[in-house]
Order: structure tokens, then C-alpha cells, then sequence
């Protein structure tokens, strides 16, 4: 049997990571062999080395994240740990979780472009592969668009049509099915199931998609690999993840307040492209009441987002309102009234600490002096499983989720929209923290493309459906 992968005893440890630990290990002698064109799924709970084993893999760690790295990874023969990045971009691409790591141009057809000028490309080919490339993914008609106005499952999209005009022997895969709906996460799915090369998935959720459909199963655990059967593997992640979690009373206050929408019509143009027809999104009427879990689904670039951005003030309607109450409330007061969690939390983290984060949340409650804020941080640290001194651009995607989350566990907001809360972090770590945020009686929003986490969680659900927004079964 030819390898195409073989990890020998690999340890990584970033510099300085973990409190009061200098280096502390995030991988420790990892060994794993992956033949020549095998689908291979590696499970393992946020902050669990996923990501940066897929980095180092791809020779971007220790390169542009210092640490100190040992053992040996070899692609079919070849010692990655000696090579850099830009030799490895024929032979292995990365889709990262966050596609905002690795977007770097200015259109989507530039984006896909890029990598194939630097592997030579004569220019006839490289527009028919760039054309061919949007085509498969959805995207050919935003060819010109800024990738920094598409919505998170378009940018993971366009991600994936860079991987695909590539076409590497070998693709490294950072949760590739976050982010995206039904109907693209099952063309993925077949993509991965029929390509001749090699495939490594790295996911902290197990998909009723994914049974039967690797030929190698692994779970990433306190630093290290253990392989056997789907089975075994999936039994152990499970109890690894508690994926079963009590979800919090509908609330434990007793003020009852209704947040709704009458009459909203919403123009989003992409202002990268002036030729481009705006996007319209109608909204006839949608509401949440305290204590309640609604859910809002649709396609990839439905608008959901987009609704989101006006209910939380950060956006203006073109026509209609937004009540409290039935009182019409300004974009000012909206921002005070509602949360909103984006999809990617590092657009809601910008201090360099979790203790300074969490402080920031306290700092216009008055009369409440220092000892009782450092009680109410350390508590709601310890609620979210955080360490105060941590800095939050070496933490994991699923715990910079979670410390936004608290954020607004401190905020108190009456309302809170957890934009895609389910991608990057465990069902379990996702119900615990609508839990949280429930128990303080907040009306919640979940935007989602997973059926099951609707189901489990929403008791009604607004479905977007080309551009219109209309209360639909859960789930449907």
C-alpha cells in the first residue's frame, strides 16, 4: 500500500500558549498513515488541535505561528517540516474553518485565479478552469464581487472552488461542511466520496451525512490520534462531547417583551459591482417573544444575515419597522435591545485578553464597584469555560464562539441572534450556550442550516425563500 500521508511522533506547542504555562503541548506524538486516495474523517471537540494540525500539515505552523514543533510528517516521501508553504501549493491545499484566513483578493474570480498563475497556468486555461471553477460552487455570477460581501457560506464556497481548480493530490479539509446548506454540504459530500486523490476532514460534529462515507475514521483527543472502526470512533466522540445537554427553563424572569417586525423591505447591493441588481429580501412579519427560541433558515445567501444586521440596529430598512413592545424603535435603541452574535466572532473580539473582553461588557453599569466586577467575570469565565488570561487570538474558533456568547451572557440584551452558533462547536457546547443565554430570559434567534439543532431547540420557525421570509413547520 502507497501513502500519501505518514505523521511520525509529531508534538506541537505554540509559544507561550495556556496560563502560566510557557509551552504547553497541543499535539503529542501523533502517528497516523493515510494510503493514496483514502477519505479520512479526524472528529475531536473545539480546541482540540484540529486547526493546527491541519496548519502544520500544509507547513503554515510554525512558519507564521511560532512554536516548537517535533517528529516528522512525510507527503508521499517528502519531509514537510522542511519545506515551505508556497512548494507544497501543487501537491496539498487547506480549506480553512474561517475563510476569512485566507481570502486575499479582491474579486471572487482573482481569488480562484491567484494560486493557478503561481503554478504557471497559461492564461487561455486559466480562465476556463476559474470559469469552470465559480460554475461548480454557485459563484460564476459573482465573478466580480468582493469576496468581503459575500455571505459565510459563499466565502466557504468560493474556498472550496480554489481547492477544486487546484485539484492537489491531497486536500486538507478544516471543517469544510460548516457554513454551508443542505444542498451544498451533499455536492460536497459526492465530491469528496468520487475525487481519485486523497482527502483528510477535520470536523467537531458528527453528520448523519458522513456515515459510511470514509474509509478511515479517527478521533483527536488530549493531544493525540486514535484510529478504529466508524462506530467505535463516533461512540467515543460522542462521550467526548456530551452530546447529550439539559436545555435551561424557557426563562427565569417574569418581564415578558415582544420583539417584531411589520412590513420590512431590505435592499443589500453589492457595492463592489455597480452593475449588480441589488439584493431584495421582504419581510411581511416576523416576531420573538422573551424566554422563546425562534429559528431562521435558508439557503446560502438567502439573507439571513441580512435580516439580522437590521434587527440588531446595525442596518437600516428601506421600508417597514421594527417594534418593542409596539413601540417602533431607531437603529440606536435596537443596538441596545439586541445581541447579535456573529457568524464569524472575531468580527465581535477586539481586546487582548478574556478578562479585558468580559470587563469591557461592565464598564457603563453603574454603581457596581471593582471586587463585584471581577466576581461577576470570573463567574461567567467559569460558566463559559474560559480562562481570563487567555488571549483570544490563540484560542480555538469554538471558544472565541463561546466568549462572545458571554459577552452577551454579561450584556443581559432582552434579545439575542446567534448567527450559525452550531458551526465550530459541539451540539453539545451549542445547546449549552442557548441555555445560558436562556436562562436569563432573553428571546433568541438561531440562524441555522442543520434540521436536527432546529428541531431540538426552536419551538417556531421563518424560513427565507426566494426573498421572502414566511413562518414555516421546525425543521422543514
Amino acid at each position: 500500500m502507497k501513502h500519501m500521508l505518514e505523521i511520525s511522533t509529531l508534538s506541537f506547542a505554540y509559544q507561550g500558549y495556556g496560563e502560566g504555562v510557557s509551552n504547553h503541548p497541543v499535539l503529542r506524538d501523533v502517528t497516523l498513515s493515510v494510503a493514496e486516495g483514502a477519505k479520512v474523517l479526524v472528529l475531536g471537540v473545539p480546541d482540540s488541535g484540529k486547526s493546527t494540525l491541519a496548519r502544520i500539515l500544509c507547513a503554515l505552523v510554525p512558519r507564521y505561528l511560532a512554536g516548537e514543533v517535533a517528529g516528522s510528517i512525510l507527503l508521499k516521501g517528502t519531509e514537510v517540516l522542511q519545506m515551505n508553504p508556497w512548494d507544497l501549493l501543487g501537491r496539498c491545499t487547506l480549506v480553512a474553518q474561517n475563510p476569512q484566513e485566507q481570502l486575499l483578493m479582491t474579486t471572487c474570480g482573482d481569488e480562484v485565479a491567484f494560486p493557478l498563475e503561481s503554478l504557471g497556468f497559461a492564461h487561455e486555461k486559466l480562465i476556463l478552469e476559474v470559469d469552470a471553477a465559480l460554475q461548480k460552487w454557485g459563484l460564476l455570477p459573482l465573478k466580480e464581487v468582493n469576496p468581503q460581501e459575500l455571505s459565510g457560506g459563499e466565502r466557504k464556497r468560493l474556498l472550496l472552488a480554489v481547492t477544486e481548480a487546484i485539484d492537489a493530490p491531497l486536500w486538507i479539509m478544516d471543517e469544510p461542511f460548516d457554513d454551508l446548506d443542505e444542498q451544498w454540504r451533499d455536492i460536497l459530500l459526492k465530491k469528496i466520496q468520487n475525487r481519485n486523490g486523497t482527502v483528510v476532514v477535520f470536523a467537531s460534529r458528527y453528520l448523519d451525512e458522513f456515515r459510511g462515507t470514509f474509509d478511515q475514521y479517527c478521533l483527536l483527543t488530549e493531544g493525540n490520534i486514535i484510529t478504529d472502526t466508524e462506530e467505535i470512533i463516533v461512540e467515543q466522540f460522542e462521550q467526548a462531547s456530551e452530546i447529550q445537554f439539559p436545555l435551561a427553563p424557557k426563562t427565569l424572569k417574569t418581564i415578558s417583551h415582544r420583539l417584531s417586525c411589520n412590513q420590512l423591505t431590505i435592499v443589500h447591493p453589492r457595492r463592489s459591482v455597480i452593475s449588480n441588481e441589488p439584493f431584495t429580501l421582504h419581510v411581511p412579519e416576523f416576531t420573538v417573544e422573551a424566554g422563546e427560541i425562534v429559528a431562521l433558515v435558508g439557503p446560502n445567501g438567502s439573507g439571513k444575515s441580512t435580516l439580522s444586521r437590521v434587527l440588531c440596529g446595525l442596518d437600516l430598512a428601506l421600508e417597514g419597522s421594527v417594534s418593542l413592545d409596539g413601540s417602533t424603535l431607531s437603529a440606536k435603541a435596537l443596538q441596545a435591545t439586541v445581541g447579535y452574535l456573529f457568524q464569524n466572532p472575531d468580527y465581535g473580539i477586539f481586546l487582548p485578553t478574556v478578562r479585558d473582553e468580559l470587563g469591557w461588557s461592565l464598564r457603563r453599569i453603574p454603581r457596581l464597584s471593582s471586587k463585584r466586577k471581577k466576581e461577576i467575570v470570573q463567574s461567567c469565565a467559569d460558566l463559559f469555560h474560559l480562562q481570563l488570561a487567555d488571549n483570544p487570538t490563540m484560542m480555538g474558533y469554538g471558544a472565541r464562539k463561546q466568549l462572545q456568547a458571554a459577552v452577551y451572557y454579561i450584556l443581559d440584551r432582552p434579545f439575542v441572534i446567534i448567527d450559525e452558533l452550531d458551526s465550530g462547536v459541539t451540539y453539545a457546547a451549542a445547546f449549552e450556550i442557548v441555555s445560558l443565554l436562556r436562562s436569563r430570559g432573553a428571546g433568541i434567534v438561531i440562524i441555522t442550516h442543520d434540521r436536527t439543532f432546529a428541531r431540538n431547540l426552536a419551538e417556531r420557525q421563518y424560513k427565507i425563500v426566494e426573498g421572502n421570509v414566511e413562518e414555516t413547520e421546525v425543521g422543514a
